[in-house]
């Protein structure tokens, strides 16, 4: 059964002990812990049968049937599948290195491009609008000026 069919059954007979015995529960340890399961069980029954609750009876033999089946096979995703083979096999895994991108490589100066304040690539997005010519060069940062509006970081 997936785990969200045992969530649910548990997480409905842990509202049923918290609202007929006050009894609180967790409801995850529930699903996945049998040996937890089967005490949550056995209590609920003594319960059913002191107070005359059948639902929670009911409730109960569902936790334990839910529970005493298997759980589903995990499904492996089929890239891992490949690469177990793979190393199953002996054979040798080919990476190829990421090729770097050349042009955007060349084209940052680091000397005259980097901001030393802030260590940052100067923006070349005003050059489209003729803001980065070499006719106007661009003004030294005041560093006594206020960084953000109003001086609010």
């Amino acid at each position: 059964m997936p785990s969200s069919e045992k969530i649910a059954i548990a997480a409905h007979l842990h509202v049923l002990l918290r609202r007929k015995t006050g009894r609180v529960t967790d409801t995850e340890w529930m699903a996945s812990n049998q040996e937890y399961a089967a005490e949550i069980t056995r209590f609920a029954r003594e319960k059913a049968a002191e107070d005359g609750h059948p639902d929670l009876a009911a409730w109960a033999d569902k936790l334990e049937e839910i529970m005493a089946t298997p759980d589903a096979k995990q499904r492996v995703p089929l890239v891992r599948m490949v690469s177990d083979a793979v190393k199953d096999r002996g054979l040798p895994v080919v990476s190829s290195a990421p090729v770097p991108d050349r042009q955007s490589a060349q084209s940052v100066n680091t000397e005259e491009e980097v901001y030393p304040e802030s260590g940052f690539i100067e923006s070349t997005f005003g050059a489209i609008f003729g803001e980065g010519d070499p006719n106007h060069p661009k003004k030294p940062r005041d560093p006594n000026a206020p960084r953000y509006v109003k001086g609010l970081r």
